[in-house]
């Protein structure tokens, strides 16, 4: 199993626009391809962030999922609209140690 942690800073003022078209359109889209564990924003260090954590069986899976999810119809349109709400996004793959309860 591997995580993906995604970073997404959103320009002032947009971060509720993204959660909400998250709701309202990318969610459906996005679950039957990928497994979210978590999504979080922070009320210290990088203001205007959404941190979301997917799961994975290996990196193949993920590749494959992301393939799937950029045919779904709809879904890059979507995406272009998100995009213009980021300042800055970030991946960081990572692998649970023996002592994680993710595992």
């Amino acid at each position: 199993m591997i995580y993906e942690l995604r970073v997404y800073t959103c320009r002032p003022g947009t971060m509720q626009t993204v959660l909400d078209m998250w709701a309202r359109e990318g969610q459906a889209m996005i679950e039957p391809y990928m497994r979210m564990v978590g999504q979080w924003t922070a009320e210290s260090g990088t203001v205007n962030t959404i941190y979301t954590l997917w799961a994975f069986r290996d990196l193949s899976h993920r590749q494959e999922a992301r393939a799937a999810l950029m045919e779904h119809p709809g879904f890059a349109a979507y995406l272009a609209r998100c995009r213009e709400c980021y300042v800055q996004q970030e991946a960081v793959f990572l692998s649970p140690t023996a002592l994680s309860p993710l595992g």
